[in-house]
């Protein structure tokens, strides 16, 4: 399935516990022998635009619009349980600040992810996730158009249509999330 191009607002995004950022920049620089370049006001506006981009993803089905922002693995994983969102309207998130866990010797910083949400009938929900947050992550996206024969790619695929050529490519990212919990 290839990805369309979307444009989707932001929505509201709080931390509850910005008070804690400083520790968890600690544990982050402790583990990583260096302090995060991200302030955590750059924290909250990626998942602000992130939010709206998980909850399209489901609804579609097209979890290539997830890339550039979510990891492969994540990409994968949003891919098979697509439709688990019941396909709701988020309309603000609250961010939680966990801690800065390390996985395969790297640490993340990782948040608890509240999202408010609207059905198509009207009715509210909630959903939470962790995000685990790789600082200065490499994302696979695709180009596009295709190297090989001109042709434009669809954005979010990662074959060209066309001619079948491999259009990947992968970027530097300040923020990625390389591990989505949802319960």
């Amino acid at each position: 399935m290839t990805s369309t191009q979307v444009a989707l607002p932001p929505v509201p995004t709080t931390v509850d516990n910005p008070d804690v950022w400083d520790e968890i920049t600690s544990e982050f620089s402790a583990a990583a022998g260096v302090t995060p370049a991200v302030p955590l006001d750059a924290v909250a506006a990626m998942v602000g635009s992130a939010v709206p981009l998980v909850f399209a993803a489901d609804a579609s089905g097209d979890a290539g619009l997830l890339r550039g922002t979510f990891a492969d693995p994540v990409v994968a994983q949003c891919e098979r349980f697509a439709g688990s969102l019941g396909g709701a309207t988020p309309e603000s998130a609250t961010v939680h600040l966990v801690g800065a866990p390390v996985r395969n010797g790297q640490p993340r910083i990782r948040i608890h992810v509240v999202v408010a949400a609207r059905s198509a009938d009207g009715s509210e929900s909630m959903t939470g996730e962790f995000w685990d947050l790789q600082v200065d992550g490499s994302a696979t996206v695709g180009a596009s158009q295709c190297p090989s024969c001109g042709a434009p790619v669809a954005p979010g695929a990662l074959v060209c249509s066309h001619c079948r050529t491999d259009v990947r490519s992968v970027v530097q990212v300040p923020l990625l999330v390389d591990r989505l919990e949802r319960y």
